[in-house]
């Protein structure tokens, strides 16, 4: 009997319930509230190879995506490159914490229904002191931890009992059973996941380019960076 039983969360995705959504009309309100918690502190971080790995996790655990595992060795020779070296192992090392807390925020904000307004302010309070592109990357790393653990579950539940304990808990085999009602919802998180990614690569690659071709101290490109964070921040909250 309780099998059958389908959570709210569940209904929700089902339905495409997108209530607690931020809307287009108070994107001017909330970009004020942005700026408002943006105190950079001066740091910069290198993104590109925590981007590569949240590239990786979320290739790999997007439903559908199957041509991405016929280049397995390839991908796995290559990622192994780019990990085996100290500078890798210490900016996860001091960003680790960061990204665990921006999991459990998101992760509440999914099963618990919550305000995404509110969640994404938080997120920002607690990035306050980074730059646009890293505050992207960090919160894209927490929503791979999140979504890649849930899809791995799924993958492995049906032969590891320990997995398939856990799955238990995070109600991995109602959403498998329900997997024919959610395709098209999966499919266009898929499709957003993909837009996500592509955009932020596109952020890296401008925040890449020599000091010779762009100012940072021009204030439109700080204003250009905070909206188009805030348009791609808007797609990890929104597929929860």
């Amino acid at each position: 009997m309780a099998s059958k039983m389908t959570p709210v969360s569940l209904q929700q995705m089902i339905k495409g319930d997108r209530k607690s959504m931020i809307t287009m009309s108070d994107n001017n309100a909330m970009m004020k509230q942005i700026h408002a918690t943006h105190a950079h502190d001066g740091r910069e971080i290198d993104v590109r190879p925590l981007f590569q790995l949240v590239e990786d996790i979320l290739n790999r655990s997007t439903p559908g995506v199957d041509a991405i595992v016929t280049t397995t060795q390839t991908r796995v020779e290559t990622w192994e490159d780019r990990t085996q070296h100290a500078g890798f192992t210490a900016m996860i090392d001091a960003l680790s914490h960061t990204i665990d807390r921006l999991s459990c925020e998101i992760a509440c904000n999914s099963y618990g229904g919550g305000d995404a307004h509110a969640t994404t302010l938080s997120i920002f309070n607690m990035l306050s002191s980074y730059p646009w592109d890293a505050k992207l990357v960090l919160t894209l790393a927490a929503f791979a931890l999140n979504y890649g653990e849930f899809w791995l579950l799924a993958q492995i539940c049906s032969s590891n009992q320990l997995a398939k304990s856990i799955s238990i808990l995070k109600q991995v085999p109602v959403l498998l059973e329900h997997s024919a009602l959610l395709k098209p919802r999966l499919d266009a998180i898929n499709l957003l996941i993909q837009a996500m990614m592509d955009v932020t690569n596109c952020i890296i690659e401008f925040k890449e380019l020599p000091p010779l071709y762009i100012n940072q101290d021009v204030v439109a490109l700080s204003t250009a960076m905070a909206h188009i964070s805030l348009l791609l921040f808007t797609g990890p909250l929104g597929v929860l």
